[in-house]
């Protein structure tokens, strides 16, 4: 089996990643304002890009899985065990 492929899960990271980012952004500029601090400074767009870049490197780490999971569905078989602990 091999350890690195791009496929859907490598783009559903790449959107992934930084949702969850901008969410805990926009979660911390929330906390501020109700204490009626100043905001976080963070370079929004920099960290949207690094989330990106990350989010579709780990993805293509997953990849192999998700497909190793089909070919399991297709099979007939358990998918969890047959993903995890075949070769």
């Amino acid at each position: 089996m091999e350890h690195f492929s791009i496929g859907i899960v490598s783009f559903a990271f790449a959107f992934l990643f930084p949702t969850l980012y901008f969410v805990g952004f926009q979660v911390r500029r929330l906390g501020a304002w109700s204490k009626r601090e100043e905001g976080p400074k963070d370079r929004i767009g920099f960290f949207l890009l690094v989330a990106a870049i990350f989010g579709f490197a780990v993805g293509s780490f997953a990849q192999p899985l998700w497909n190793k999971a089909d070919e399991c569905k297709a099979a007939g078989q358990p998918v969890l065990s047959c993903t995890l602990f075949s070769k």
